[in-house]
């Protein structure tokens, strides 16, 4: 009874529930949707921080399982911070949703048709960018950077005369193109997507090219293939390559050949501050994932050495970070001539329109006012190291060479080991090897002033001069023997050359032991005999008991402390300056017989011109000076252990030097024209030390 009078009520009460669901339905079928547009204005306003404002109609189709909404107009203002004009504004925009993941959490996109849109996107130099968060200071140095574009998984998308402006001032980049995405290739399209620009990068001429198939029944799990081609001034990169989740660009992979004229020009396109390079052509796989790129498979020559390796950049924190092992299997040493700007001229500079920041004047040391002008081929190289790059980024870079053309030094490997940290640039070690010895140093440039110091260390171990012997001396080398040599360096400069300019420290070079021509120590006091050896051709060699050179570099002016070479016949000393920063010569060396010769003209030999063009004169003028010079000479040395000491301590217990030091390293000690330390008269009583 009870149950018969419930059903009236269940019967009314589900009619009920059904009537307002008519009601609903017709009040959602009949409502005017544009009343909304304020609203939905409002809360795009506050979520991106930009004024959106939609001038059209506004339609909404509910009852489908693909919903679809409609948008006659749209636009998105720039920040506040910006010029006046528009992020994006288009005619029409018409989105279908994908119900049943709706109801699961998941959007998914089946179709998304665009309408003359217009993109405008600014990036200041700062890095601040309009399509970014806009609250985000431009100066803030721990900012991270944007994440990669990503749009919810779209099945179709259709694109009509679409355009972009593109106006990048962090890598100097202009861009007017296009984009369209057609549901299919026609005969004029080829191709239905299809990105184009045209620009400039760094002044340079700049092109895009992007194409692919259609963008219809795309899988949000089915990677989507594409081209791509850009030109960059004097760089041309084409790849070939996929997105790996539509639409996401935070995964992609790409097959790509690069090629150009020099790695550093790649800094705008790149934000990696590269070296500098000869001309290159390299091919790699590269791939995308977030901010962690990958450059694998690394295959191509730069010069004409091979190049190959693999490089990793991590871009999640405010400075990339870079980290690469790369080696040459066949190494030209005159291409690694441009990693020191050895090829470029004084003026040279990757930035068109005047230097980069972090560039110095070319200065001269002291004494340059009244040195020889430079010549126009430096010894030392003059291109400036763009310092506001190397504090750009982070990096530990590896690198090896194996086998090495390098035509008249024997090299047969190469180690570099670099690390770039917060400014600082070290180079740890700097190796080259040689079948008998080996050059190696450290290197450590402090960037983060605007003019770089430096400080450099290099040493020169068991060097054979024997195989420095080029075709065209052949067996009249003038010098035979084991070199050890040291040089301690440091100043500021953002060239090579400015750092010697403004070098402090000390060079040493000490041949223990080996030969000499017999001539040229003879010719040294212009004995005429040994001019006739070297007419002749006459190959005789005197043994070297020990030779050294010490100059001590201040200023740019590299003076000789101490030149001295002792032979079985003469012993050759020197005095005078080289100027680092005009590369000026200005030295004297004269011959000190042992044994007397009837026939001689005791004049001291200049040096004089260039460091590329050296020019040797017997100077007659000083001929009634060479006495005084000589004693000068003696009493000016310095004291031979500190000397060795400072290239090896190994150095002071060698059999030859080692009589060369007792030699001269008393206390009134001098070399005797036997070879023997003479004896000087004692001191007289006042002047002993008590």
């Amino acid at each position: 009874m009870n149950a018969r009078r419930r059903h009236p009520i269940l019967l009314y009460g589900g009619l009920g529930v059904l009537a307002v669901l008519i009601i609903i339905v017709l009040v959602l079928t009949l409502l005017d949707w544009d009343m909304f547009r304020p609203a939905i204005a409002r809360i795009a306003s506050a979520k991106s921080g930009r004024t959106v404002t939609l001038p059209g109609h506004l339609r909404v189709h509910l009852w489908s399982s693909t919903p679809t909404i409609t948008l006659e107009g749209l636009r998105v203002a720039d920040p506040a911070w910006d010029e006046p004009r528009p992020l994006l504004q288009l005619q029409r925009l018409q989105i279908q949703l994908e119900l049943g993941p709706l109801f699961r959490g998941h959007l998914i996109l089946k179709r998304i048709e665009v309408d003359q849109p217009e993109l405008y996107l600014h990036q200041e130099k700062s890095g601040r960018a309009n399509w970014t968060n806009a609250n985000v200071a431009p100066t803030n140095p721990n900012a991270p950077p944007p994440k990669p574009f990503s749009l919810p998984a779209i099945h179709e998308l259709l694109i009509q005369s679409g355009k972009i402006d593109l106006d990048d001032d962090l890598r100097r980049l202009k861009v007017n193109g296009t984009i369209q995405a057609d549901e299919r290739a026609s005969t004029n399209q080829p191709d239905a997507f299809h990105i184009k620009g045209q620009g400039t990068i760094n002044q340079e001429p700049f092109a895009l090219n992007v194409t692919g198939g259609a963008l219809l029944s795309v899988g949000p799990d089915h990677p989507y293939p594409f081209a791509l081609s850009i030109t960059a001034g004097n760089n041309q990169i084409d790849a070939s390559g996929k997105v790996l989740k539509p639409f996401d660009l935070g995964q992609l992979q790409l097959q790509a050949a690069v090629k150009g004229k020099d790695l550093a020009e790649l800094f705008y396109l790149t934000q990696l501050a590269l070296p500098n390079t000869p001309p290159f052509s390299v091919q790699a796989t590269i791939g995308r994932d977030g901010e962690h790129f990958t450059v694998h498979d690394i295959k191509g020559t730069l010069g004409s050495s091979d190049i190959g390796g693999n490089i990793d950049v991590d871009n999640s924190h405010p400075k990339p970070i870079l980290n690469a092992t790369l080696e040459s299997r066949h190494l030209l040493l005159s291409d690694l001539g441009a990693l020191t700007g050895s090829k470029a001229t004084a003026s040279d500079t990757l930035d068109k329109g005047g230097a980069s920041a972090g560039t110095q004047p070319a200065r001269k040391s002291k004494k340059s006012e009244h040195a020889p002008p430079a010549p126009v081929a430096h010894l030392f190289p003059d291109a400036r190291l763009q310092t506001d790059r190397v504090r750009a980024m982070d990096a530990d870079v590896h690198f090896k060479a194996t086998s090495i053309e390098a035509g008249k030094v024997p090299f047969k490997e190469v180690l570099l080991h670099a690390k770039l940290s917060g400014g600082v640039l070290t180079l740890d070690p700097v190796q080259f090897e040689m079948p008998e010895g080996r050059l190696s140093g450290n290197i450590n440039i402090d960037a983060r002033q605007q003019i770089p110091q430096v400080r450099m260390d290099v040493r020169a171990v068991n060097i054979n001069l024997d195989q420095l012997k080029s075709a065209k001396l052949g067996p009249n080398a003038p010098v035979d023997g084991v070199m050890q040599a040291r040089a301690v360096i440091q100043g500021k400069g953002d060239s090579v050359h400015r750092l010697m300019a403004d070098a402090n420290g000390s060079f040493v070079v000490v041949i223990p032991h080996g030969d000499i021509r017999s001539a040229f120590p003879e010719l040294l006091g212009i004995d005429l005999k040994g001019v006739g050896l070297l007419l002749t051709g006459d190959n005789a060699h005197a043994p070297i008991r020990c030779g050294l050179a010490k100059f001590d570099i201040s200023d740019g002016d590299a003076k000789a402390e101490t030149i001295l070479i002792d032979t079985q016949n003469v012993v050759i000393k020197g005095h005078g300056t080289v100027n680092l920063g005009t590369e000026a010569l200005d030295l004297t060396i004269s011959g000190d017989p042992k044994k007397f010769h009837l026939v001689r003209i005791r004049a001291p030999i200049d040096i004089r011109g260039h460091l590329l063009k050296p020019s040797f004169a017997p100077d007659a003028g000083k001929l009634a000076k060479q006495g005084a010079i000589a004693a000068a000479l003696g009493a000016a040395l310095t004291p031979f252990a500190a000397i060795l000491a400072f290239v090896d301590p190994g150095l002071a217990k060698d059999q030859n030097c080692s009589a060369l030091l007792s030699e001269n390293s008393g206390p009134g000690a001098a070399p005797s024209k036997s070879g023997k330390p003479e004896k000087q008269p004692p001191a007289p009583d006042h002047e002993k030390p008590r």
